[in-house]
């Protein structure tokens, strides 16, 4: 079977682009229609509110990021806490004590250098 040369425009596909970009433009028309008769804005839009608090890890003395937190103590906070982020963490001494995001029941957990736990609150 040899190949079609023929250019995309000629008169021998003339009888298939005209169609097909027809089809298209009102294929785009239905679906733009249909958008705007069946959209439907809400009432009361909802504002997205960014809470920054005590909680939230603040720049300071002893502070570190959830990057700079040994391996063992990042280990065992992510076993013992699974699915939570550290918000921030405080250098204590010895001991780390990891933020918990706001809205979650503890609000801080504390850790020894070696990983193991300590308290929460």
């Amino acid at each position: 079977m040899s190949k079609d040369r023929a250019a995309p425009f000629s008169r021998k596909h003339r009888r298939y682009w005209i169609p097909v970009t027809g089809g298209m433009i009102l294929l785009g028309v239905v679906n733009l229609s249909l958008g705007f008769c069946s959209y439907k804005a809400p009432e009361e839009p909802q504002r997205i509110e960014l809470r920054v608090g005590k909680d939230a890890a603040v720049d300071g003395a002893n502070t570190l990021g959830a990057s700079e937190l040994p391996a063992d103590v990042m280990r065992a906070f992510a076993i013992k806490y699974p699915h939570v982020l550290p918000a921030g963490v405080l250098q204590s001494g010895a001991n780390y004590v990891i933020a918990f995001p706001p809205g979650l029941e503890h609000h801080h957990a504390t850790f020894d250098g070696s990983g193991a736990f300590v308290s929460d609150d």
